[in-house]
């Protein structure tokens, strides 16, 4: 029997041993950033080289991992005063290496990132000259709830290590208890690391860092394996342009077209008093057409969609910060400038995200007041990231302009801006055809003809689609894509019956062969998209606004059910608490169904950017009836609203979302005010976000 505390008195805090998984779990998103950050230890050691190996007894789904270099490597004390002493401020407090490079990480927790990757870490660490290396053998599994930080007692030795000059290797063992690598994962890895240091030149012509080499090691993947570098399409874009800007915003540099005719600049920015510090700029660019990707083509020997693809590993806006990427600025997908937004609003002038593939250096010697998250993923929105972000976006319409006065210009533009269009690209497909049959055949005219028309086809929907985000509320855009898709989208779908169809009366099922999942894709794509438009027919103005007699529990099922496929990718659980009895009510039902669309298209959202990619979640809906009226909590186990944005977040305009429109939000509280009020709470089941929307009147209960 336990005895009573007193009363009063003093006592010291014990951390559970477990808060160095959460470290790793929570403050690393993904295991791709996990080994970056271990890359980024071997930098600040004065490593030359790094070498990332996977291993084990079966070489298709490696168990171990190695990382080694060839750093400075660590004594015993370093070892007890620094591995063993979590948080420790010594690179903050030295700010550069004995080298003099400038440390990566100064909040002393990097290294746990070991813990994301594998059940157990065997370090071994030598100093040059040492006659001996130090070994810990770390078991992450001991690190649990049940025992204190204190309490866990972790193996070493100071002994020999003959095969070691001097450097550091950590072996990390059983990676199943995390996860099992794939092809995928290996080449996002690939990717990740190819665009860790940037491969941006100065004015001079050196590259920022040239003294360290990271080299990956994949069984079963030669092309992934070896020194690690972005592909060379990347280094070869169609516009080029280098810019350095001073912290008073005068912006000078060149501009070049197919890597000559370089044109210098001198330009000042618009005045700002965001003062973010000196940048330097690279932007390269290109046009996504098949005109303007045809050379690179045929010089590296491959498809469009191939070129189109190494472009989109590696299009987007990245920050440097002292030769190293901050993440997760460039991301795949990450359009943080929105800049496929700003394209729409005009394609033909401004460039898209899949466009280019640019850098924004700065260190932080000059830009101090860019300062890291807490999170450890991205800068904060403080006055200095604003006044960075509009001296990008303005240099970014330097190349804009300059682009748009040297290119022909045609009636219309083919070019896709767009990967949203980028699905209906058919001309592969055509030179198939022409070279299987041969040009003048029938069936490759017929081919080409219906290339012709879908291509039509899409520049009119883009159209659509351009002056819809121009204009104000959804409710356009949900009239215009159901009307203008359900046509071309009945049309679509006979047409390839038909296509199918002849190509087996004209040649036989045996001669098509490898076509059938061709077509099943197809067919199954296109009823994705009618189960969808189906999903939208209630949201139509002529059923928009007006008040029907629904079911509460029937509306939130039926939006589940649109989200059912980003649901099930994501893994996440749903789980909605509602009255046995329907709740029926007499409304608008699109105004209530718009707010659950948002709430559940923010959690979505926020639950893949905090969990990882398929790495699940929680989704929690709690219908209560009220005396006059209903209400709903929607809470979800995502990072939440911080408190300072809290006030923030239902205004016009306001996101976090790297390409949000800030609209969302401030549209389900506008939908809300006829009934009653959009709350954010701190009091939901579950710890993430947390809206309570409360419906009191004009509900017809």
């Amino acid at each position: 029997m336990s005895s009573a505390l007193p009363e009063s008195g003093s006592a010291r805090m014990r951390p559970r041993a477990r808060i160095i998984s959460l470290i790793g779990d929570e403050l690393i998103s993904d295991e791709s950033v996990a080994i970056v950050e271990l890359v980024k230890n071997a930098y600040d050691a004065d490593a030359h080289r790094v070498m990332i190996e996977f291993g084990g007894d079966d070489l298709a789904d490696p168990d171990t991992l190695t990382i080694s270099d060839d750093g400075v490597g660590m004594d015993i004390t370093t070892v007890m005063t620094g591995w063993f002493e979590p948080g420790t401020l010594s690179k903050k407090r030295a700010e550069r290496s004995p080298s003099g490079r400038t440390y990566q990480g100064a909040k002393g927790v990097g290294r746990f990132a070991a813990a994301r990757l594998g059940q157990s870490l065997y370090l071994e660490t030598k100093q040059d000259g040492a006659v001996n290396g130090t070994t810990v053998l770390l078991e992450w599994g001991e690190f649990d709830e049940d025992s204190y930080l204190d309490e866990i007692e972790i193996d070493y030795e100071v002994r020999p290590l003959p095969a070691f000059t001097h450097g550091t290797k950590l072996t990390l063992m059983n990676l199943h208890a995390r996860k099992h690598w794939a092809e995928d994962d290996f080449r996002e890895l690939h990717t990740r690391l190819s665009r860790l240091i940037s491969p941006f030149q100065s004015n001079d012509g050196s590259l920022e860092i040239n003294d360290f080499k990271i080299e990956l090691q994949v069984p079963g993947h030669p092309d992934l394996t070896g020194e690690v570098e972005p592909h060379k399409l990347v280094n070869k874009p169609k516009y080029k342009m280098l810019a350095e800007v001073t912290s008073d915003g005068h912006l000078t540099g060149t501009l070049e077209i197919d890597g000559h005719s370089a044109e210098e600049i001198s330009q000042q920015l618009p005045n700002t008093e965001d003062q973010c510090g000196p940048l330097v700029i690279e932007i390269r660019a290109w046009d996504r057409d098949r005109t303007g990707l045809a050379p690179y083509m045929s010089e590296f020997d491959t498809t469009l969609t191939r070129v189109r693809q190494i472009l989109d590993n590696y299009c987007g806006v990245s920050i440097y910060r002292d030769g190293f990427r901050v993440h997760p600025y460039g991301e795949r997908g990450n359009d943080w400038l929105s800049l496929d937004t700003r394209s729409r609003q005009n394609p033909t002038f401004r460039l898209a995200n899949n466009q280019v593939v640019a850098a924004i250096r700065i260190s932080r010697e000059d830009n101090p007041l860019l300062k890291d998250r807490t999170t450890r993923e991205g800068l904060v929105h403080n006055n200095a990231y604003t006044g960075l972000v509009d001296r990008f976006t303005s240099a970014l319409a330097i190349i804009e302009e300059h682009r748009y006065r040297v290119r022909p210009r045609k009636e219309r533009e083919p070019e896709q801006v767009s990967t949203l269009f980028e699905y209906f690209e058919m001309s592969e497909v055509v030179e198939q055809a022409d070279r299987q049959l041969g040009k003048k055949h029938p069936v490759a005219q017929l081919v080409k003809k219906k290339e012709v028309e879908v291509r039509e086809g899409v520049a009119r929907l883009q159209d659509h689609y351009s002056r819809v985000v121009l204009a104000a509320g959804f409710g356009q855009l949900v009239d215009i894509v159901v009307h203008e898709i359900g046509a071309p989208l009945g049309r679509a779908t006979r047409e390839v019956a038909y296509l199918e169809r002849t190509l087996i009366e004209t040649f036989g099922e045996t001669r098509i062969r490898g076509l059938e999942n061709t077509f099943t894709n197809i067919k199954a794509w296109l009823e994705q998209i009618s189960m969808f438009r189906e999903g939208l027919l209630p949201r139509v103005a002529a059923k928009r606004g007006r008040a029907t007699s629904f079911s509460i529990q029937d509306e939130i099922n039926g939006n589940l059910e649109l989200y059912s496929n980003l649901i099930a990718k994501q893994k996440i659980q749903v789980a909605v608490r509602a009255p046995s009895k329907r709740l029926v009510v007499h409304m608008a039902r699109s105004s209530f169904g718009q707010v659950v669309v948002n709430l559940l298209d923010n959690s979505v959202y926020w639950l893949t950017r905090h969990h990882g990619d398929g790495r699940g979640g929680h989704i929690d809906i709690q219908v209560t009836s009220l005396k006059h009226g209903f209400r709903v909590r929607f809470s979800d186990d995502g990072p939440g609203v911080i408190e300072e944005d809290q006030d923030l977040i239902f205004e016009q305009q306001f996101t976090r979302k790297p390409s949000g429109m800030g609209l969302g939000l401030f549209v389900a509280r506008q939908l809300m005010e006829p009934y009653g009020r959009l709350v954010y709470r701190q009091d939901c089941k579950l710890p993430g976000a947390c809206f309570e929307a409360t419906f009191e009147q004009r509900v017809g209960l």
